[in-house]
């Protein structure tokens, strides 16, 4: 689900329905979240909720949802799922923000217990993320992970494809991940 902003009874029905389908499919799904980062105490009362009743995660579109990664917000979001032990999966291409993962970065060493996923791993960006084998160096702790869904097709036996596979070698394999949302 990817919540709307102001409408909460939609978001509370969204996530029910995502909860829903886990129940039914559990050798499938793996239910995540959604909540608006502008819907403040009610946000957090939501996920509090959808992480009682079978939550893992919560998922964050900056895009469809149109908010600032560098948002307060956003920041407040990220704490209270590290609260709940919910990492929080972004959507971590933006064609609209040439800024959005120097802001990924951000979040991630401001917020170190907080788990991140950057899925779509930067899509046409993903060089940039060479930053993330960069941070330990200085201390920051490994709190980020990579999903490879639509840069593993889109680079597939192309010229970026050596060099999508040693961004990944360099964040490490073992925080890369592979998720169904496209294609």
């Amino acid at each position: 689900p990817i919540a709307p902003r102001g409408d909460l009874a939609k978001t509370r029905e969204l996530n029910d329905r995502a909860l829903e389908f886990a129940r039914l499919n559990p050798e499938l799904v793996i239910p995540f979240a959604s909540v608006h980062p502008d819907d403040g105490e009610a946000a957090f009362a939501e996920l509090q909720r959808a992480a009682r009743a079978g939550a893992r995660g919560l998922k964050l579109h900056p895009n469809t949802q149109h908010f600032d990664v560098a948002s307060p917000a956003v920041a407040a979001l990220v704490d209270r799922a590290a609260a709940l032990q919910l990492p929080v999966t972004f959507d971590a291409y933006s064609p609209f923000d040439a800024d959005e993962i120097g802001k990924l970065v951000q979040l991630a060493v401001t917020h170190p217990s907080a788990k991140l996923i950057l899925a779509h791993m930067g899509g046409p960006r993903f060089p940039e993320l060479i930053v993330f084998w960069v941070l330990p160096k200085y201390g920051v702790p490994r709190n980020v992970w990579f999903d490879l869904s639509a840069v593993a097709t889109l680079y597939a036996q192309t010229p970026f494809q050596e060099q999508l596979l040693f961004i990944c070698r360099k964040v490490g394999i073992d925080r890369v991940l592979f998720g169904s949302d496209f294609p």
